[in-house]
């Protein structure tokens, strides 16, 4: 379950008129590798250098382009093929400009090629609670790094409400749309035992709708508003299932 496993946005969609006249950013070297160890999912960034283990390539895309899994048109049938990625990019390059670099990645290696839609679509709308945020500013600068210390407790630092809509998202199967007004970066600490249930006495299961509309509240000071609005849809034109080699 995503949410309760992996709390996991500048979302550019350039004209090719753009593009022709900017090159296009790009790692100074990188590696693709098949995955075949498994093991937990990593997405590592540090200035000037990325490290991502155990991801598919509908992951991969959703990272470049910052968008939520609901808003790619696409991939639904290439989630079987995981790759490890290891990329150095020119300078001490941050988190933004790596996902540029990686748009191009998947580009030159995987010949990916996509195009932006607008549709009027049903949405999650993340809002602030009365109260307020229940969480409170990161006071050093990093990326997005998500803490597992037990399948109850997820901790979060350098988390933007963007990374947490897209959590949020991949988990019902709807785009969730960062209407907080918060632009930094935070620390998030949730304890989800209280929406553990244990039918007939078996292994504990979470309740994930009470956690989504009840738990976010409780615990973030967030809620999810239902409204229909117009999104930008990321639609695959067309992607191979594995890399060029290195």
């Amino acid at each position: 379950m995503k949410l309760t496993t992996q709390l996991i946005s500048i979302c550019l969609f350039a004209s090719s008129a753009c593009f022709a006249q900017t090159p296009r950013p790009s790692f100074e070297a990188a590696s693709i590798h098949t995955n075949v160890a498994r093991g937990e999912p990593v997405i590592q960034v540090t200035p000037g250098s990325l490290v991502i283990r155990n991801h598919p390539l509908f992951y991969l895309v959703q990272w470049a382009y910052d968008v939520t899994p609901s808003q790619i048109d696409g991939l639904a049938g290439q989630m079987d093929n995981r790759f490890d990625i290891v990329a150095k990019a020119p300078g001490m390059a941050d988190e933004n400009q790596m996902r540029l670099m990686m748009q191009t990645l998947l580009a030159d290696r995987f010949a990916l090629k996509v195009h932006k839609e607008s549709r009027n679509m049903q949405v999650y709308a993340m809002t602030l609670a009365k109260g307020g945020p229940k969480f409170q500013e990161s006071t050093t600068d990093g990326a997005f790094v998500l803490e597992r210390t037990n399948p109850v407790i997820l901790i979060a630092h350098h988390a933007r409400m963007a990374d947490l809509a897209n959590g949020i998202s991949g988990e019902i199967g709807r785009p969730v749309v960062d209407a907080t007004g918060l632009k930094g970066r935070y620390e998030i600490h949730m304890d989800v035992s209280p929406y553990l249930v244990k039918p007939g006495g078996g292994d504990g299961q979470l309740d994930v709708t009470s956690i989504l509309f009840t738990g976010l509240q409780d615990l973030l000071g967030l809620k999810l508003e239902s409204r229909k609005e117009n999104v930008d849809v990321l639609v695959i034109d067309h992607a191979e299932k594995t890399a060029t080699e290195n």
